[in-house]
């Protein structure tokens, strides 16, 4: 039986220092320590946890992209992923707005799979942000 998962926004400092070690973690860097942190301060540091750890977590911003709330983050340990905490983040998100986006690197299909599983329509791409990788974006149903 798989331990219970709990979605919630991110409201201590312990919870955002584990997801910043978490993103550490997946890009080698503390790059975007204060950008999550700046998330977090304005309550749009979602979380999953598992036995009482931050398993995964994402970032919506609500004003990153035209004006519309974009998810402009989301990354689970890779431990822990294809245990649907990805799309417990996702479907969280998007309780929140009517209409909701993001995007990903058309090399990263796993995210790709996931925003197709989840209902989300895909919208086209743009070149030149990541060298031969083009981003491509999805907007919720």
């Amino acid at each position: 039986m798989e331990p219970a998962l709990d979605i919630k926004t991110a409201s201590d400092q312990h919870e955002i220092a584990q997801a910043i070690a978490i993103d550490e973690a997946a890009v080698g860097s503390n790059e975007r320590a204060s950008y999550i942190k700046l998330v977090a301060e304005r309550g749009d540091l979602n979380i999953a946890i598992v036995q009482n750890e931050v398993q995964a977590f994402s970032c919506l911003d609500q004003a990153y992209f035209f004006e519309k709330p974009f998810i402009s983050l989301l990354i689970v340990k890779p431990e822990m992923r294809r245990r649907g905490l990805a799309s417990s983040l996702l479907s969280y998100d998007r309780r929140k707005f009517p209409e909701v986006w993001t995007s990903t690197n058309r090399s990263n299909a796993a995210m790709r799979a996931l925003l197709v599983k989840t209902g989300w329509h895909y919208c086209g791409e743009l070149d030149g942000l990541d060298e031969g990788d083009p981003e491509q974006f999805f907007k919720s149903a």
